[in-house]
């Protein structure tokens, strides 16, 4: 079992990277460059990477439904103009519950993520596995 600088095994410290995802933006930065700088182990490199670029795209994501919010209320507005209601949103809280469904999401990937890494396995992202391997050194 290969050990990282810090004296615990690769495993274990990309477990934790993945799991500090799931918890706050700031220490899963600072572990991930802390990684990426000083370490050597390429796993360890690319499980830092991903769990990087998956808590990423879940911000991405989750951009996304609100979005969807303000182009509901520009069509509410234009709407308004011509004698409509002027208000349009999503049906039935739809916004919230897909909110909820993508960081219960984001939880569930970076936890199996997290699981895996502990035997130093992988959870295969084709997407953000080939990104990781396009760009990475």
């Amino acid at each position: 079992m290969e050990k990282t600088r810090i004296g615990i095994s690769v495993s274990l410290l990309a477990a934790g990277i993945y799991f500090l995802a799931m918890i706050n933006t700031t220490a899963l930065v600072l572990a991930a460059g802390y990684v990426l700088l000083f370490e050597s182990n390429e796993w360890l490199k690319k499980s830092a990477l991903k769990a990087v670029i998956v808590t990423i795209a879940f911000a991405l994501i989750a951009m996304i439904v609100p979005l969807g919010s303000s182009i509901l209320g520009v069509f509410g507005g234009i709407g308004a103009l011509f004698g409509g209601s002027g208000y349009l949103s999503w049906p039935m809280g739809l916004s919230a519950i897909l909110t909820g469904v993508i960081s219960v999401a984001q939880v569930v990937v970076l936890g199996l993520l997290g699981l895996r890494a502990l035997r130093q396995n992988e959870l295969k992202l084709s997407k953000i596995d080939a990104l990781i391997d396009r760009h990475a050194a």
